[in-house]
């Protein structure tokens, strides 16, 4: 069991920086020398640092910062910072142990970047950061880079300047310590991920060496993902009351898309919002602004692409039933014969009984009560 001290009273805040660091990894793109730059822990209580944590964080899982999500790969023994992590979770999380765990992580970059197929890639300010936010604790470590600008000098002359790039991140890894919790005590089926990281698209093999280095492992269940699709599809639209009305077709609209992606075939979020804003009005479309954001966020935690899973997609196929005077339309997994069914079909009295039914049907079905007096 780890030991967090004070840190429960820190999670009652929205934010709280608990430690942070900047190391600097210096490597010219087109150049082999590796070089490292180790430095002491920062103060927490420096208002500069915490904006610089509450900024990177905000900017993960946003537009052009989207994550991938997964795992460390601790089956590897090769990869030293997960269980460098775990030391660090199950230890006495201080200073000291947190910058232990930030120059382990600074070792396996440093190793990684001095590979010599990734001759083409560039270094940068390495970030390492536990921090609060919400009622989550987490371990940010991102790499940011200068560029240069202007600025005005005391006689309003323009003069050049450096500042940090925050207009997107370059590389990151985010670890949700609750997360890492349940994965480490829950069965195996009901593990979630811990892991958000993002890293370039382009140039792989030149940047790919910081989810290298930290042994990241973008392996989410199928079943969990295809769920959280489909999940997350309908609580976007339940909780925007612009989009309310047009749930169920769009709920459909991905249903519709998983089932008809060909097998082998990754399903992927630009792919999931195509189809949904098929099915929305034109006018509507600035409420679909944030709904990648939100599949790809802490809350639903889909992958930029996942493996779809057939077993979750037969469960949520509809069934169809038509008789005199009355329609059924249902997902097969609320079908069942056994008592707490939410439709149960009763072989022996050819009948079926529907629970659990939400507070807008209970509101139609009491109103033609009402009328039929």
């Amino acid at each position: 069991m780890n030991h967090y001290g004070d840190i429960d009273n820190g999670w009652k805040m929205e934010f709280q920086l608990r430690h942070c660091v900047i190391h600097e990894l210096v490597k010219e793109s087109g150049k082999q020398r590796v070089e490292d730059i180790i430095k002491e822990v920062l103060p927490t209580d420096d208002k500069y640092v915490q904006e610089l944590v509450k900024s990177l964080n905000d900017l993960i899982g946003k537009k052009e910062n989207q994550a991938a999500r997964g795992t460390f790969d601790i089956e590897d023994p090769t990869y030293k910072v997960p269980n460098a992590f775990q030391d660090y979770y199950n230890g006495r999380v201080d200073s000291d142990s947190f910058h232990t765990f930030s120059t382990v992580c600074m070792n396996e970059l440093t190793r990684q970047a001095k590979d010599p197929s990734r001759v083409a890639a560039s270094g940068g300010a390495i970030v390492f950061a536990h921090y609060t936010s919400g009622t989550s604790n987490f371990m940010l470590i991102t790499m940011v880079k200068q560029k240069e600008a202007l600025r005005l000098d005391e006689n309003l002359k323009p003069v050049g300047t450096v500042q940090i790039d925050m207009a997107k991140i370059h590389q990151a890894a985010r670890v949700n310590f609750d997360r890492y919790h349940q994965y480490e005590v829950l069965p195996e089926e009901e593990k979630p991920t811990y892991l958000a990281f993002v890293s370039p698209k382009i140039n792989q093999d030149a940047s790919g060496y910081f989810v290298a280095a930290l042994g990241c492992s973008d392996s989410v269940p199928s079943a969990k993902a295809t769920d959280g699709a489909l999940n997350g599809v309908k609580q976007y639209f339940e909780a925007n009351k612009e989009l309310t009305a047009y749930k169920n077709q769009a709920y459909d609209a991905v249903l519709n898309y998983l089932t008809l992606k060909e097998d082998g075939k990754l399903a992927s979020l630009t792919e999931i919002d195509h189809a949904v804003r098929s099915i929305v009005p034109a006018e509507k479309h600035e409420y679909m602004a944030n709904f990648i954001t939100y599949l790809n966020s802490e809350e639903i935690g889909l992958p930029l692409e996942f493996s779809i899973n057939r077993a979750v997609l037969g469960r949520r196929a509809k069934v169809k039933a038509k008789s005199n005077g009355w329609e059924l339309n249902f997902e097969r997994r609320f079908f069942g014969t056994t008592p707490g069914s939410v439709i149960q079909y009763n072989r022996a009295d050819k009948k079926l009984i529907i629970s659990k039914l939400d507070d807008n049907t209970i509101q139609k079905l009491e109103a033609v009560l009402k009328e039929r007096g």
